[in-house]
Parts: C-alpha cells; structure tokens; sequence
C-alpha cells in the first residue's frame, strides 16, 4: 500500500498540511527537509498513528493535539495493486476513531492490518542496547504480517501468561499445573512462528549488513527462546516450578525470548559504534519489510526521521541506495538537504507544506 496524499488538520504543530507523493517509484524516497521544531516528525508520526493508533514518540495520546484544539485528524489516500482507499484517523483526549473508507467499526488491529508500517527513528539502537522487549516487538511485527494465524496464538498465549502469573503470586502449585498444558501448546507455536521468520531474514540481513559496513564483516543474528536450549518448554517448566512459586510469575517461556546480534564474533551492543547500529537496525528492517511484502503482495511504509544522524556521507549514500532498490516506500527527515549522493526522489521543505493557524 503506497500513500498518495497526506493531510493533518491541528496535529502536533500543523494547524493545516497536505503532502502528495508520486507514485511512480515509490522505492525512491522522500525527504521532509527543515529546522528542529519545524513539525518533520510529525508528518512521520502522524502517518505511523493511521497504522497503530498512537505514536511512536511514546508519549500520550492526547499530545498530538494542537493546543486549544479538541481533536488532531489525519487522512490518508493510499494505492494498493491499482486500487484506492482511503484512511482517517481522529484522535481526541477521550480516545480515537478510524475509518477505511466508508468503514467506521475500524479497530487497531484493522488498521494494522491494511496499512503495514514500520519506523527507524533517533532512539534505533535502543533495538540493540536496551532489553529484548523492543526486539521481541520487533520480530512480532513482521510475524503478525507473514503468519495470519500468529496474532490469534500470540494473544492467546498472553491471557494465559496473566492466569498463569495469577497462579505463581497465589502460590497455587495446582493451578499452575493446569495451565502448564495449554501453555506448552501455544507457547511453541509462538516461539516456532518467530524463529521461522528470523531464519527467514537472516540471509538478507547479513548481506545489507555487509553493503552497509562497506566491508566483509561475518554479521551474525541468532534467536534465543525463553528457555535453556537443551530442554523442551515441558521440561524447562517442571524444572523451574519451585522458582516460579517463589519469585510469583513465569520466569521462562516465550515472553522471556530474545534476539542476539553479533558483528566480527563480537557482541553488537556492547562492540559496535552508534552508527553501526543504526546500519544494523536498517538491515534488519529491511530484510524484514522484504518478507512482509512478499506476503502481503505490495508494498509497506518505512519512515526514517532524523537519517543523517550518526552517519557520514557515505554511509548515507549507500543506505539511500539500499532503501532505493528495496521493498518499501520510504519517508525521511533532514534537517539539511540531501547531498546529491544520497538524495531520495522527492524532497520537500516542511514550511511550504504547512499552513500556519489564522
């Protein structure tokens, strides 16, 4: 799904803004070009909003509301395999509605579904350096596309998760038991679902890794499940049943899984510059929107705000030409222009597309 025209009406900064995109060639790449505190990260929020509902600043929904204002409203018109659609999302301090055009019963889940976005922003290496909760929802995001039976068990698998914690706090020894079975079942489908796609991915990553770094490095990605590797869940529950009681939750299973990246036989996190980082997370997103499209049949967005940060003219030269032969439509801020190396196909300076409130 390609975005074609974009307009927000009182969100963030923006008292009125409208975008329109070629289509032509969507791998080219637009750039959003101007100052901190010009609203670049806003269009990229806002278009990230019609695809989760919330924004991926973290903060509350309500914030992207231009003060004074009682709701902020995004539309968006879309081209899919020739077909149009329309998306809206207005979100209030009480809450958010959407549609897909004439639709209004539209959930998040419907959204998510229809128009698949993933997003590179300043805070990236937190995907590497931080703990796995930003890797596991990373790799649950490109499952959730590929395996459409994946969001059922993954949802699943967390009601059982919350009773089975509910058993450890009580210390009930029988309870947990009980739902040690169910959760054996669903939790392997989940745990396999995940390793499918990272061994899926892997292959495209390390080769985008090594285009990147611009050398022959041994780029290594590997999935650890919750659990030690030598025992099945079965087993690793009973083994760990007495810590479970004591500690009052589940301390192995899928929720527990992790994503381990290493470059040169060496651990990323703690070896690689944040630029390297960065390279790596780009990797990682675009071996996996390359999945996500095969999928689904066209293509996802990626947005990319602040993308010289961290990195030199070159590296930014090759990573405009991986994201120009890649499989998404990709949307970036600069707060310069782009060198004429790396210059994506459109550019537009945010001033000339924002309207100021009268």
């Amino acid at each position: 799904m390609l975005i074609q025209s974009l307009a927000l009406t009182d969100f963030r900064c923006h008292a009125s803004l409208h975008l329109a995109l070629q289509l032509d060639a969507p791998a080219g790449g637009v750039a959003l070009i101007g100052d901190n505190a010009s609203g670049k990260t806003s269009i990229l929020e806002a278009i990230y909003l019609l695809s989760r509902g919330v924004s991926f600043r973290g903060s509350s929904p309500s914030d992207v509301i231009r003060h004074g204002q009682a709701h902020a409203l995004v539309v968006a018109a879309t081209q899919q395999n020739g077909q149009s659609t329309r998306l809206a999302v207005q979100r209030s301090r009480s809450g958010f509605q959407a549609r897909l055009d004439s639709r209004s019963d539209v959930t998040v889940l419907d959204l998510a579904r229809a128009f698949p976005v993933q997003v590179m922003d300043p805070r990236a290496h937190r995907l590497i350096d931080e703990g796995p909760v930003h890797r596991r929802r990373m790799l649950d995001w490109g499952v959730f596309h590929v395996e459409h039976t994946f969001i059922q068990e993954w949802r699943q698998f967390q009601r059982l998760l919350r009773q089975r914690n509910a058993a450890c706090r009580r210390g009930d020894q029988a309870q947990l038991r009980a739902w040690n079975p169910a959760f054996i079942e669903l939790g392997e489908r989940v745990d396999a679902a995940r390793q499918r796609h990272l061994e899926a991915l892997a292959g495209s990553w390390r080769q985008r890794v090594n285009t990147l770094l611009d050398g022959e490095h041994h780029p290594l990605i590997a999935y650890r499940p919750g659990w030690p590797r030598q025992l099945s869940l079965a087993e690793a529950l009973a083994q760990s049943e007495q810590r479970e009681l004591e500690a009052g939750y589940s301390v192995i299973g899928p929720h527990r899984a992790d994503v381990r990246l290493q470059l040169d036989g060496r651990q990323v996190r703690h070896q690689a510059s944040r630029g390297q980082q960065k390279a790596l997370v780009l990797a990682l997103l675009l071996a996996q929107l390359e999945l996500v499209a095969e999928s689904l049949g066209h293509s996802p967005i990626l947005l990319i705000d602040d993308f010289s940060a961290e990195w030199g003219a070159g590296m930014r030269e090759r990573a405009v030409a991986q994201l120009q032969q890649g499989p998404a439509q990709w949307i970036s801020t600069w707060l310069d222009a782009p060198e004429s190396s790396a210059r994506p196909a459109q550019m537009f300076h945010v001033e000339h597309l924002s309207h100021p409130a009268p």
